[in-house]
Parts: structure tokens; sequence; C-alpha cells
């Protein structure tokens, strides 16, 4: 079982309700256009992969491609939007994640007009002399825009300029008549998502919340996915935040299988997403993470409470002052400044949870009981290069 232990962080009296999507950024390059008409956007609850944009196709020249595509269309109707485009019209069971066509999508009346406004997702160019079976070389390249009628032509706002992976959704702001559009787009190296929030309004899309911006309280996990949840009826839109914690004392590989899982609630107070409360998913490194933490701030208590003292400690009436003057005179280190880094070993070795102080060269073997709580029963200590199987010093030794 792997339950989930909550740590509150900031109330505000808000909920939200339900929608997901996965979504994801070009590194290196805000996806956000620099105007107000600019930002970021996929297609209702889909999923759409991308690449850099080719220097043939930029984004401000696909803009203005698709802007004279249109000027001579004088109806409102999606389906002739779609054919003066020359591509298809979808929805969200239509459009497939990775899926290479360029494709529309109706997202209901946003700005109270009674027209609906519409998402075109456009593969800006497919990657030119590229094996489709190899993995080698960059993807194809994908701009979302929002589409919306102003009773004489079609206005186009540029959501994203170019990104891999790119997905969006309708979502509540200020109770079911205020609608935005929910945008994220990953980092693909760290394959952290990074949320947006956009306002329609005189039918065009303004960037009203940036996850990216440095006043943002958005902190996204590797391996993350964003959701997007209503709660209550007539509230805003929650959003949900889910990946791998990266805690800072206690450092996971990049990739590794070694960590925890992180989930945070998210609730819109008018104008950014604050952090309402988050849980972690139990198991042996968050033991580890929140014993290393407790030790380095001293808290011994706390740090006690996450030991089998009996086992641990090897006697038969253990108690915390035998514990702190243990730590003390045999573990001075994790009461120290110090930062740890997990090891990435097979699953189901001894050394599974091993973990080293490098600036030391100590290498630590902890072990853990078999119940839900995964406290721990025993650690180790060696010095020198890990090796799997070392054996190191018992803490009572």
């Amino acid at each position: 079982m792997n339950p989930l232990l909550r740590e509150p962080l900031v109330v505000v009296a808000i909920s939200i309700g339900l929608v997901s999507a996965l979504w994801s950024v070009d590194e290196g390059r805000s996806p956000h256009a620099d105007e107000s008409s600019s930002g970021m956007a996929g297609q209702t609850g889909s999923t759409s992969e991308q690449a850099a944009t080719p220097e043939s196709e930029r984004p401000d020249e696909v803009l203005g491609g698709i802007q004279s595509a249109l000027q001579l269309l004088d109806v409102s109707d999606v389906q002739a939007l779609a054919r003066r485009l020359g591509i298809a019209e979808g929805g969200r069971d239509e459009v497939t994640a990775g899926a290479r066509v360029s494709s529309l999508a109706e997202l209901g009346d946003l700005d109270g007009d009674g027209i609906p406004e519409v998402a075109l997702k456009w593969l800006l160019a497919e990657p030119r002399g590229q094996d489709p079976q190899s993995r080698q070389g960059p993807p194809a390249s994908w701009g979302l825009f929002l589409l919306a009628w102003d009773g004489v032509r079609w206005r186009v706002s540029r959501l994203v300029a170019g990104a891999e992976t790119v997905s969006f959704q309708v979502i509540r702001l200020e109770g079911a008549a205020t609608r935005g559009i929910a945008v994220v787009t990953l980092d693909a190296p760290t394959a952290v998502p990074v949320p947006a929030v956009f306002r329609v309004k005189d039918h065009a899309a303004t960037l009203i919340w940036d996850g990216q911006a440095e006043e943002s309280r958005y902190r996204g996990y590797e391996r993350g996915r964003v959701e997007f949840q209503d709660v209550k009826r007539n509230d805003p839109t929650e959003m949900i935040v889910t990946g791998r914690a990266d805690p800072g004392l206690l450092v996971f590989a990049k990739g590794g299988r070694r960590g925890f899982g992180a989930r945070t609630v998210y609730r819109w107070d008018g104008r950014a997403y604050i952090p309402y409360e988050t849980q972690y998913s139990v198991n042996p490194d968050y033991t580890l993470y929140r014993f290393i933490s407790a030790l380095h701030l001293h808290d011994f208590k706390a740090a006690y409470a996450l030991i089998d003292p009996e086992k641990f400690l090897n006697k038969e009436s253990p108690n915390l002052e035998m514990f702190r003057q243990l730590i003390e005179e045999s573990w001075a280190e994790f009461l120290d400044d110090q930062v740890f880094e997990a090891h990435e070993t097979a699953p189901g070795l001894p050394d599974e949870y091993a973990f080293e102080l490098p600036e030391k060269h100590y290498v630590y073997y902890p072990t853990f009981e078999a119940g839900e709580k995964f406290l721990l029963t025993g650690l180790e200590r060696g010095e020198g290069e890990h090796r799997s199987g070392s054996v190191g010093i018992l803490p009572g030794e």
C-alpha cells in the first residue's frame, strides 16, 4: 500500500472540478507570446507532441499566414472555418496524443457573445529527414491558437508559439459564468510541466497567470502531471499537480527509480493559483528524507518517531535521550548542514535504499520494518565507494 500524508500549506476559501491533461514546454524559451494575444494552450483535454520551430517556419510567419487565410471568411460556421484552413474539425475524443495533424476544437462561448471560441492546434513542420521509427532528431513542432468570431471576421490569438507537447482545457475562474483556458507545457529534459491561464475578452485571449513567472508560487515536479478538477459547483477549478518530489536534503538521480511522490492542490484566488495542500506518498525514501530533515533541524523527537526504537538502538528499554546521545556522539554529520545523495541500485537487494554523504565519503545502508509506516530498524555506515552488499558499522558499535 502507498498511503498519502497530508501537509497543509496555504488555505484559500475556494474549491473546484475535474478534467485532466498532461502538458509540456519547449526548453529555454517561454511558449507564451510577448503580446497579450499570445500564450500557451492545447486541445480540449488532449495532448500533442511538439519541438522547436524550424527557422523556415517562424511563429510570427505562421500567425500571419493563419490571419491571411481567414481574412476572406465572412461566416462564423466552424465547418467553414475548418475547410478554409484545410484541416479537420475534431474534439477531445477524435484527436489522439501524438497525432500529427492540425485540428480544430470548439471550446464553448468563453466571452459571453453567444458564439463559441475555437482552439486551433497547428502542425508547424514535420521533422525533415527523420526515420518515423527512430527516436533521434527533433519531434514535430506545434503551435496553438485561439480563434474568436467578432461579428465580422475571425480574430486569432496565439497561445503557444511552438512546443513539443501542449494540452489545454476550459476552466472556471470566478464562478460558473466566468471561464478561462488553462494551458500546460512540458520541459522535456526534466519532465516538469508548466501551467498558464488565459482569459478571453473582446474576442482575444490574454495571459492572466503564468506558472513560470518570478512571483508565481507554482512548483512543478519531475515526471509531473497537471490536472484540473471541479470539486464544487460554481467554485473555481482546482489545479492538481503530481510527480516526484524534490526534497533538497536527499538528492535523487534524474530519471532514476528512487524517490517519493507528491501531490499538491492549488486553488485560484482570483489572480493566481496558490498552493493549498500537499500530500506525499509513504515509502522508505520518504522515511529517509523525513529522518534526515528532522535531524537537520535538531528535532530529535520527530526523528525518533521514524524509527523502531528497540531494533534501531538495540536496547530493551530505549528512550528519546538514548537516541539523542547516539546521534550526537556517533552520527553528528546528520546535525550539520549536509546534502545526502541516494544511490541507484537494483530493487530487492540489501542496499536497495543506500545513500551517501559525498563530502565525507560515507555510505549508509538503512533497513526498514515491513509495515505500512516503513520505520527505520537500522542504519549502517561504511566508508569509501558504494558496493552492493557492503557491510558498514552498526549504530551501537
